[in-house]
């Protein structure tokens, strides 16, 4: 018998980029999957909020109590825009 009851859940999350076809470095979309390793329950997804919308009935099942549900914090954190890649430097100005 467990000392610790298992309060866990282990998800796979995968995030890929489709082409944009016939132009070489174009980007068509950004696409993802999130599987339940449990039970196998996967679906797909284009926008990032959808991984957390997948994982909260799962992770509300374990019990997880009110004040830990760092999930209902993230939607501020979702929504806040996220460069895709850095900034281009460009060249130094001055002496």
């Amino acid at each position: 018998m467990p000392l610790l009851e298992d309060r866990s859940a282990a998800f796979i999350v995968r995030i890929w980029c489709e082409s944009g076809g016939e132009v070489p470095g174009a980007v068509r979309a950004w696409r993802g999957s999130v599987e339940h390793v449990a039970t196998g329950e996967r679906t797909f997804f284009t926008e990032l909020d959808a991984v957390v919308a997948f994982m909260k009935p799962h992770l509300v099942a374990l019990g997880i109590s009110e004040p830990n549900r760092f999930w209902e914090r993230m939607d501020d954190i979702a929504s806040a825009p996220i460069p895709l890649a850095p900034p281009a430097r460009r060249g130094r100005t001055g002496p």
